[in-house]
């Protein structure tokens, strides 16, 4: 107990460090207390008090809302198809989410951000569940793999709209990630959602935690696996899906951070996931903070020099797993 209580209040100290470092930092820094007397008297009308609470408030927090979403789906995906290369990117939930944005916003250029949120979880959804009916459950090969074939012609798709409607520059976002051009709107309509459907999991912990068993395990015990695996994926699949739409395509971050948290608390999901959640927020607002100091470079350039080595660890260590 002792040791959860330190690992707890050590993450509490990295969400409040975090945040104000990435108040502070930026491509214009801004010392502590000025910060600090920005939160306090929020309606001042001086230039630096609203850039601080217009444009970089609402950044960070909608960064941390997003590392939680993709870590947490991260370690959903991973659980329900017992594999540790599992995550939103490679299960092509993220490009089902980015062509349905994109084909949206062909159709109709004056679409508000709550219809590109709706029409990304409809695509994320579409490929993740068209996914699972392909493979059926049966391997977490085949999961992976159905996912990287979709995500590449998806992709190729994606590529071809963009080039033909002149749609670089938006395309551009969705490919580098980012938590720029956010407001306080966005953080309040998705703020309850990401809480409600976490809360969910975390209701769910035992029953997430049965999945990790054999399937002989858990029909002896009377777990009808099938729905949980659908219930616990498709809310994977919104979370996702609702990332995608606000901060682009952002790849490494639900692979790496559930990793990290399983090695430090374990598997067991009701710890596992309040874990997962605050540690990829976390990783998430420090990731764009680095992007932003280096002149908004993109965000998932900065995952990639973390993510990618150890993508090649988690082979090299288990890659017999996956033969």
């Amino acid at each position: 107990m002792n040791r959860t209580y330190i690992l707890a209040s050590a993450l509490l100290i990295g969400v409040l460090a975090s945040f104000f470092l990435a108040m502070m930092i930026g491509v214009e820094h801004y010392s502590f207390q000025t910060v600090l007397n920005s939160l306090m008297h929020r309606g001042a009308d001086d230039t630096v008090t609203q850039t601080l609470m217009e444009i970089r408030l609402p950044r960070v927090l909608v960064a941390f809302l997003v590392g939680m979403m993709i870590s947490v789906a991260g370690l959903i995906m991973q659980t329900v198809t017992r594999n540790d290369l599992s995550e939103p990117s490679i299960l092509g939930v993220n490009a089902g989410a980015n062509l349905m944005i994109v084909l949206v916003v062909v159709l109709v250029p004056t679409i508000t951000f709550v219809g590109i949120v709706i029409s990304g979880f409809i695509g994320g959804a579409l490929v993740g569940l068209f996914i699972l009916m392909m493979t059926r459950y049966n391997s977490p090969v085949k999961l992976v793999l159905a996912g990287a074939g979709i995500s590449l012609l998806l992709l190729a798709l994606t590529n071809f709209i963009v080039i033909t409607n002149g749609l670089g520059q938006f395309a551009m976002f969705f490919t580098s990630g980012g938590a720029a051009g956010q407001t306080l709107s966005n953080v309040l309509m998705v703020t309850p959602v990401a809480i409600v459907l976490i809360l969910i999991l975390i209701l769910m912990s035992r029953e997430l935690d049965v999945l990790l068993l054999s399937d002989d395990v858990a029909h002896s015990i009377g777990q009808n696996q099938r729905i949980y695996k659908f219930v616990s994926l498709f809310i994977a699949i919104m979370l996702a899906a609702i990332s995608v739409a606000l901060v682009g395509n952002i790849i490494f971050l639900g692979m790496l951070v559930p990793h990290i948290v399983k090695m430090i608390v374990g598997h067991l999901h009701k710890k596992a996931l309040i874990f997962t959640a605050i540690l990829g927020g976390v990783f998430f607002v420090l990731a764009d903070m680095f992007a932003r100091m280096f002149s908004e470079m993109p965000v998932n350039a900065v995952i990639a020099m973390i993510g990618l080595p150890f993508f090649i660890y988690i082979i090299r260590r288990r890659g017999h797993t996956y033969a």
